[in-house]
């Protein structure tokens, strides 16, 4: 059995986000939950789990009053927005968690709402997304930025084994990701879904990589680099079960006037 330290480099992914559907309900084995309250980045430092506020280039962040909008999934008031004028500088923040995770033999689920706003740029170190950052390595999920590929992937920071999902990366349209994240002694294994339906059983099949370990996670970080567009994401949910990060409300859309972008 590998030793796993209980800190990590903190590196970097991407969110931001907008609206309101319904309010977050706190789940028996939810261990971190973040909806982005309109106060963000004045304050950063809402929704629970977290042992310290959102650091690093968080005031470039945009604080929105709406969350992002996506059919049947409970979201909370607020989400946070970032753009960036050039290909090589970009928009990060990262938050530590108040118990790390990766503990071997033990499954996590992850989930956040993102969504491009404005056309995407081809051509151009262009990248967005979300990033679990540990003591050996630090995982993306996103949008990369090392080549042309426009659907979302799971990598290694930097770009190596990157796993596509097959899934487009579409402007202005809000997309769920959903990571199950398995801890092993070695090699974990990651798995994908992109746009399940909140309520349902996890789907049967997902994209996987597991050329990758990430030791112990104590942080998780958001952002990414834009040249003509900007990013949104919003309702990051971190839970033992698929159930905890993929909940349904009871009603598709509060108002989806409201929304900063629909799902579809």
């Amino acid at each position: 059995m590998r030793c796993r330290s209980r800190y990590s480099l903190v590196l970097f992914g991407i969110l931001a986000a907008s609206t309101i559907v319904t309010s977050q309900p706190a789940a028996a084995s939810e261990l971190a939950y973040d909806g982005f309250s309109p106060s963000f980045p004045v304050v950063g430092n809402g929704g629970t789990g977290f042992s310290a506020a959102w650091a690093g280039s968080s005031g470039y962040f945009t604080p929105l009053a709406s969350s992002l909008c996506y059919a049947r999934l409970p979201v909370s008031p607020g989400s946070i927005s970032a753009s960036s004028a050039s290909p090589v500088t970009g928009t990060f923040a990262s938050r530590n968690l108040s118990q790390p995770l990766g503990t071997d033999n033990s499954t996590v689920y992850l989930s956040f709402l993102v969504q491009p706003r404005g056309p995407l740029s081809t051509g151009v170190y262009e990248f967005f997304g979300l990033s679990l950052s540990g003591s050996l390595n630090t995982l993306f999920i996103g949008k990369p930025g090392m080549d042309a590929t426009e659907q979302y992937v799971l990598e290694t920071y930097g770009g190596a084994g990157q796993v596509p999902s097959g899934s487009p990366v579409v402007a202005e349209h809000t997309a769920l990701l959903v990571v199950k994240a398995q801890f092993l002694p070695g090699n974990d294994v990651f798995t994908l879904y992109i746009n399940p339906t909140p309520g349902r059983p996890e789907p049967s099949s997902g994209v996987v990589k597991s050329d990758l370990d990430l030791g112990l996670v104590s942080s998780l970080s958001v952002g990414g680099v834009v040249a003509t567009s900007q990013f949104t994401i919003d309702e990051i949910r971190i839970g033992t079960t698929y159930a905890d990060v993929v909940p349904a409300a009871a009603n598709p859309f509060s108002n989806p006037a409201d929304c900063a972008g629909e799902g579809f």
